[in-house]
């Protein structure tokens, strides 16, 4: 049997309902020379037995289970081990690819020898199905840079702007690069960041190749505290400052204050009032010439009108 061109990697957690939907759009591909590997990481729901039924549906479906949760990151690597694929393509478990998808990641992938990793935006949709965004809006705008250095500055300073569930990469990468485990929110995030910094060059398709579920209904599926995803972000900013000065990666040693001042001040918006002014006097001692610091001063002064102007309007 000859190696399939591309090799699907699914890493899926209690997802009994969504993951055949998400499987399905995978085998509506236009182009259909592909392998999928489903890793489970320990459900405990009936996603085995919905797992066993796809791989008696389909032969070029096949399964692993890990018997511990290991994590998105972990699973994923657990898939990679046993890829057979020129190319890998992750899908998420709970969202839907269109069926060009394959084809239009593939066409640039051989047509562009140097482009290492190629993605597109996604469109969000809700319960019934129905787009109601699209994202990220510098790559539907197709500003997304084509210079790694520049995709791995905007990763740092804006957090990640690359949707992970349309990712297609050459598999000869991941004799380097993994996704790490010691987090599991933001992984891919991190990711992206070691392939930019080493000059890996990406493409960006503006068109959403993949649909992905945002609906209040899914919403309680995914959700977690905002304290575990800051504490994760810094957490990632952190362990990627210390990757570069391990691989003397020094080009990027004058963001390491302006990432973190930006970090506080994405932090700061959830935190409105005194705690979130505080917060963002702390992204100032951190980057005293940070332009966003101004902005967010006035952005906090507007809601402070805002407020004492409907107060007096009740009163």
């Amino acid at each position: 049997m000859t190696s399939p061109l591309i090799s699907v990697i699914i890493a899926t957690h209690n997802r009994e309902e969504l993951l055949p939907q998400a499987v399905q759009s995978i085998l509506d591909q236009t182009l259909q020379d592909f392998e999928i590997i489903i890793v489970d990481d320990c459900s405990s729901d009936n996603t085995p037995n919905v797992i066993r039924a796809l791989e008696e549906k389909d032969d070029r479906i096949r399964a692993i289970r890990s018997n511990q949760n290991i994590g998105p990151g972990a699973a994923r690597n657990l898939g990679m081990a046993s890829a057979k694929g020129d190319y890998i393509a992750i899908m998420d478990d709970d969202d839907l690819s269109e069926s060009e998808r394959f084809e239009r990641e593939v066409s640039i992938l051989n047509s562009d020898l140097d482009v290492m990793l190629v993605f597109s935006s996604v469109a969000w949709i809700d319960n019934d199905l129905k787009i109601t965004n699209t994202f990220p809006g510098l790559v539907v705008d197709g500003k997304f840079p084509a210079d790694p250095e520049e995709v791995f500055r905007l990763l740092y300073l804006e957090s990640n702007k690359i949707p992970n569930t349309t990712i297609m990469i050459r598999k000869p990468l991941w004799s380097k690069f993994k996704y790490p485990e010691f987090t599991w929110i933001g992984e891919d995030w991190y990711f992206f960041m070691q392939l930019a910094a080493s000059s890996m060059k990406m493409r960006a398709i503006p068109s959403p190749l993949v649909r992905v579920r945002r609906g209040s209904e899914h919403e309680g599926l995914m959700k977690r505290s905002r304290e575990s995803v800051f504490k994760a972000q810094r957490q990632i900013l952190d362990r990627i400052k210390k990757w570069l000065s391990e691989e003397e990666i020094n080009n990027f040693n004058h963001l390491h204050r302006l990432a973190l001042s930006n970090q506080i001040l994405r932090e700061s918006r959830h935190h409105i009032g005194v705690k979130g002014l505080g917060m963002v006097f702390q992204a100032f001692l951190q980057t005293p010439t940070n332009p966003k610091v101004l902005q967010e001063v006035h952005w906090y002064l507007s809601k402070a009108r805002e407020k004492t102007i409907t107060v007096f309007r009740h009163s």
